[in-house]
């Protein structure tokens, strides 16, 4: 006669929580600081990325470092931080938030392209430039903070940005280029500065619900559409 004997499944999770062992890091500057160079597509759940590494400071997000990370829903950047690569966080379409440190200046290009379920964002003062597709795709998006500091919105930088419903621009901007909230189909509102000094081609292409902006009165004439 044969016993049956039990047999106790333990669960088996798929997915572990992210943590600094899942990244990669490069010397950068002279081998005086790291940047971020990769992270393991397996990383989930919240990730807090530290503010030194053997001894020295974590100064950079690198191109592409957390490309297709699609599991990650919050990352917490070190206050070390002063630059972010292009397409840095490209495709992490499960993070809900992320803040930007004050020592950030620049939003590389694609830098946040197809964060889809990204809800809002706010960017500290000493940004001066948002790069090319920084936003593009960004559908949960409902709300973005500009610093006073920003002077220029680069090509399709808010492209697809479909839950965007108003913005207002600080005084100070002087470009907005091609196509730079064109798609943003709910936006129904938007406050130009009357710093601004060149709006490029399809700027807000397809704004459809778009029913009051306050521009510059040199621009009434000619606002490409």
């Amino acid at each position: 006669m044969h016993r049956l004997i039990p047999i106790l499944l333990l669960p088996i999770l798929s997915l572990t929580a992210a943590s600094v062992s899942d990244l990669s890091f490069a010397l950068i500057n002279e081998g005086t600081a790291y940047e971020v160079s990769d992270c393991r597509t397996s990383a989930s759940g919240a990730l807090t990325i530290p503010a030194t590494y053997n001894g020295l400071p974590v100064t950079s997000i690198g191109d592409a470092a957390f490309n297709n990370c699609t599991s990650l829903t919050s990352i917490t950047l070190p206050n070390s931080l002063t630059s972010i690569g292009e397409y840095a966080f490209f495709d992490c379409t499960s993070l809900t938030s992320i803040t930007i440190p004050d020592g950030v200046t620049t939003i590389g290009e694609g830098a946040f392209y197809n964060c889809t379920n990204l809800t809002s964002i706010t960017l500290p003062e000493g940004v001066t430039s948002i790069g090319a597709y920084a936003f593009n795709n960004c559908t949960s998006l409902t709300s973005i903070t500009l610093p006073d500091s920003v002077t220029s919105i680069g090509y399709s930088a808010f492209s697809y940005c479909t839950s965007l419903t108003s913005i207002t621009l600080p005084e100070g901007v002087t470009s907005i280029r091609n196509y730079a909230f064109s798609l943003c189909t709910s936006l129904t509102s938007i406050t130009l500065p009357d710093s601004l000094t060149s709006i490029g081609e399809g700027a807000f292409y397809q704004c459809t619900n778009l029913t009051s902006i306050t521009i510059p009165n040199r621009f009434a004439p000619a606002l490409p559409k």
